[in-house]
């Protein structure tokens, strides 16, 4: 849980971007997404540099001699008119070649363009994200969600951010281990794969490990049980799809900032032919755990859709209708991998309980 002073400051850099002229939420969020990122990675420049000193060997740098002018550390103290075009013509080339922490952050990152034109805005948005805590535990966290929480409509794909209190209870009832794989077809913004990391830290912390934040009162846990299982949760444990190059750009840095450090998310339509194709093993029998908030507007390519779905369902809409026998979303909650448990969040008006039925009967939860 966030102080309100940090809301504010939140709030205050939301703010500038909206007076500066760029409305977007997911614009909005995008930018701050890629500013946090070139400060992350001078922090992580930073602890590679004291590791190096302490131990004598040269580790992997994300920055070589000809490149410490790209660092936010040097670039933040830069006038408004030499900041905008280092930051927009270098610092912003050079994500596609970096990592963080050893996660290749790079392919999320390879396009991103600075949509700041204001040297002046960007000015702001630089000193206000620097007195932001980003390496302060659990809080880079939640500051990051309740950035997030300004999403509050669908896009014209149906993106949607699925209400956190919903997202909780899915995981609480699927309940998954340390040991398992979590997928999501849809991962948006990956709440569901962030709150399932969040459970795994509230179920595997020893009582003796729990603390109590002196500010918020909110329980802080350190998951010192899942010791044995680390790497797998780095690595393999929590993957995610979407088809939107923004989303995924946001969900990675949501990862990372909760502290998923490789996070495995893929550009891709998992209703397309070309799933199976790209991730046969994934689209086989790869998942344990299958969380997700079905899209709900938008139309498909119907040449594309996989034949499996098709032989529930014909229609070119993604949105739930009265009809499961043409309903998109029942198809793709009712074909999970064979040996999954999963949860679906589907919002079913009174005239679509005939949809919410099918889904129950392709749904099943245990845990």
């Amino acid at each position: 849980m966030i102080t309100g002073e940090l809301k504010s400051k939140v709030d205050k850099l939301w703010t500038e971007f909206w007076t500066g002229g760029i409305t977007n939420p997911l614009t909005v969020i995008e930018q701050i997404s890629f500013l946090m990122f070139a400060r992350l990675l001078d922090i992580a420049e930073s602890r590679n540099e004291k590791r190096d000193a302490r131990t004598g060997r040269q580790g992997r740098r994300n920055f070589n001699e000809t490149e410490q002018d790209l660092r936010w550390s040097r670039f933040k103290h830069l006038g408004a008119e030499e900041m905008l075009p280092l930051v927009r013509d270098r610092v912003f080339p050079h994500f596609k070649k970096v990592a963080v922490d050893g996660a290749e952050f790079g392919e999320y990152m390879k396009e991103a363009q600075l949509m700041i034109a204001k040297a002046s805005l960007l000015v702001k948005a630089v000193e206000m994200i620097d007195a932001l805590p980003l390496t302060a535990g659990d809080t880079k966290g939640d500051l990051y969600e309740y950035l997030l929480g300004k999403l509050t409509t669908a896009g014209i794909n149906g993106q949607f951010r699925t209400p956190r209190h919903v997202i909780r209870a899915m995981v609480e009832m699927v309940a998954p281990r340390p040991d398992e794989v979590v997928g999501d077809p849809a991962c948006g913004t990956a709440g569901f794969l962030v709150e399932a990391m969040q459970y795994l830290m509230r179920e595997y912390t020893s009582p003796e490990m729990v603390e109590t934040d002196p500010e918020t009162g909110e329980k802080i846990y350190h998951g010192d049980l899942l010791e044995p299982h680390r790497e797998h949760i780095q690595r393999r444990m929590f993957r995610g799809f979407d088809f939107d190059v923004t989303m995924l750009r946001i969900a990675a840095m949501n990862l990372l900032l909760h502290g998923i450090d490789a996070p495995d998310i893929h550009y891709q339509d998992t209703l397309s032919n070309t799933f199976p194709e790209r991730y046969p093993k994934m689209a086989a029998d790869a998942f344990d755990v299958i969380l997700a908030n079905p899209p709900f507007k938008g139309s498909l390519d119907f040449e594309d859709v996989h034949n499996t779905l098709l032989g529930q369902v014909k229609t070119k809409k993604r949105s739930c209708c009265s009809s499961p026998s043409s309903c998109a979303c029942c198809a793709w909650a009712g074909a999970p991998p064979p040996s999954s448990r999963t949860g679906f969040f589907l919002v079913v008006p009174r005239p679509m309980w005939t949809c919410a039925a099918s889904w129950w009967t392709t749904t099943s939860l245990r845990g």
